[in-house]
């Protein structure tokens, strides 16, 4: 999301905070960005946005512009600032991208929602391969689903490889699959919000995953830039999460407020790109003046969980992490 001169100083920064691997997030396209004229068209959804900004006092915006800028631009300071991780979601990087992060022996991590989705990241042969790793997003997983086969779905008595999972069960179903893929690490993200939780993928031989994500685990760290009214969600609100597509153009999971809600009542809204862009204005002020009814609360299924973990948010990263291996060393004895 980050424009290219921010995310060199971005990168800059890390570099001057650790001497340990870190990673740049990346989101991928798999079609072109809209046209200044797609985004300038006027969409059914966009009624309910005009009523969200009169409730806040917003004017329109003069212009809506791209959330997120060429990815072109942004691989070119990775690959001048040597990050040596990169993860990817919503798709796949360009067979000349990926050529050139490898070249620089650059770490690379795909998301897959489903098992189809992770044979096509893993490609045919190791020479044939897009990532390293494969993160299994599963179902509980908080933010936006990193899905990119159109064909994807969460039916019981559907096709196993296009069907959405659990995360456990996701990456029980990609070990199977990629069991004659020693190439490709496999980690687990979806609502893993303890040790307990960790050790379910790790202490297990063959262990279920080779690692763990726990996103809204960290997001309730001390040093977390999590915004003040998001953090306070996290920690207090008991409403279930939600999937929707209806706040961006991309079904993400969140803890529902006003926004998700008016936006609910639209049939249908434009494409991710196209309506993220429209809503920036107003997830942004809301940000800026901590009004959670109209920001993007994403999180994963357990926060309220994790913010046990965490004792309410109190604890560094660092010792949650070290509670995190105490606790799953405990449970390999």
């Amino acid at each position: 999301m980050l424009a290219p001169d921010a995310l060199r100083r971005a990168i800059r920064e890390m570099k001057s905070l650790t001497s340990q691997p870190f990673a740049v997030n990346l989101f991928c396209r798999m079609q072109p960005p809209p046209t200044q004229e797609q985004l300038d068209q006027t969409y059914p959804s966009d009624q309910l946005l005009a009523a969200v900004r009169s409730k806040l006092g917003l004017h329109a915006p003069e212009k809506v512009t791209l959330r997120s800028p060429p990815l072109q631009d942004q691989v070119q300071v990775i690959l001048e600032e040597g990050v040596p991780v990169v993860s990817f979601t919503f798709g796949y990087l360009p067979d000349e991208m990926v050529r050139s992060l490898k070249a620089k022996g650059i770490y690379l991590m795909g998301t897959a929602t489903t098992v189809a989705e992770a044979l096509v990241l893993a490609g045919d042969s190791p020479e044939e391969r897009k990532v390293d790793c494969v993160i299994a997003q599963g179902l509980e997983a908080g933010g936006h689903r990193g899905s990119f086969l159109p064909t994807t779905t969460t039916d019981p008595q559907g096709d196993l490889h296009q069907r959405q999972q659990p995360a456990l069960a996701l990456a029980q179903s990609l070990r199977q699959a990629l069991q004659h893929r020693k190439d490709i690490a496999i980690v687990a993200a979806g609502g893993i919000s303890n040790g307990q939780d960790a050790a379910r993928y790790l202490v297990d031989q063959p262990p279920v995953a080779d690692g763990v994500v726990m996103g809204t685990l960290f997001m309730l760290s001390s040093a977390s830039s999590t915004p003040p009214a998001h953090r306070e969600a996290l920690l207090n609100d008991t409403q279930h999460t939600q999937l929707s597509n209806r706040m961006t153009g991309r079904f993400a999971r969140g803890i529902p407020n006003a926004l998700m809600k008016t936006m609910e009542e639209a049939d249908t809204v434009p494409s991710y790109d196209i309506h993220s862009a429209k809503t920036k204005d107003i997830v942004t002020y809301a940000t800026e003046h901590s009004n959670a009814d109209y920001m993007l609360l994403l999180t994963g299924e357990r926060h309220l969980e994790a913010a046990k973990y965490t004792e309410r948010g109190t604890m560094s990263p660092g010792d949650i992490v070290n509670k995190l291996v105490k606790d799953i060393t405990a449970l390999q004895a």
